[in-house]
């Protein structure tokens, strides 16, 4: 095989490698302190399809949130709300929370949850330290252990110097896979020239594609 096809054979697979394929489930999992009157979004995800009468692909999302030994708050609450409900909770407007898609009142009792979502949309989970909730509510800082999986969702990604660079190495890449590809062909149609220089009449000018001593156009000794 020639070295130049090994060579774009491995560019090819390096590339093949940069190329991440689309994300169907997240999880996380840390400890966090939210200020009073506050709330801690832990991710934003999409469930790219309606899954009404495919319950086994719906997208999924389940936590366990509980309360560290230091917080001053002894309460909270976590939701899943779609993306336009997360708007009016964070501009104080009227919006409705669905009922099964949080954990009320968690506190002495940790945070549990498994919410499946059927429709198709943009979603957000989130901590809550305000008053939203169903129970009392006295402002205090908060401070708790989270762990959370997704199922069957796209997660997007931020941003970072990481990615750009990846791409910046992919265009080059991809680049070097072209001048690859031309310098074969350049190659290859220089071959073709040798090969009919070699073969055509340097009387006539017309190529033969018999390798006798004389040319049959003209009859002049090669």
């Amino acid at each position: 095989m020639p070295k130049s096809a090994v060579l774009l054979l491995a560019l090819l697979v390096l590339m093949a490698a940069l190329i991440p394929a689309p994300a169907a489930a997240e999880s996380g999992d840390g400890a966090v302190t939210i200020s009073a009157d506050g709330h801690l979004v832990l991710l934003n995800f999409t469930v790219t399809e309606n899954h009404w009468d495919d319950p086994a692909n719906a997208g999924n999302v389940r936590w366990l949130v509980y309360l560290d030994d230091a917080s001053a708050q002894d309460s909270f609450d976590v939701f899943v709300m779609t993306a336009d409900t997360y708007q009016e909770y964070i501009s104080g407007g009227t919006y409705q929370l669905v009922i099964g898609w949080g954990s009320d009142y968690a506190g002495a009792v940790p945070a549990y949850n498994l919410v499946y979502l059927f429709e198709e949309g943009d979603y957000v989970l989130l901590i809550d330290n305000t008053d939203v909730g169903m129970g009392p509510y006295a402002p205090a800082e908060l401070k708790v252990h989270y762990e959370y999986d997704a199922q069957n969702v796209e997660v997007p990604k931020e941003t970072r110097w990481d990615l750009f660079i990846a791409l910046m190495v992919l265009i080059a890449l991809i680049g070097a896979v072209f001048l690859l590809l031309l310098n074969m062909w350049v190659k290859h149609r220089l071959n073709r020239v040798d090969e009919e220089r070699r073969k055509r009449c340097s009387n006539c000018g017309k190529v033969s594609i018999s390798d006798g001593e004389y040319c049959p156009y003209c009859g002049k000794e090669r």
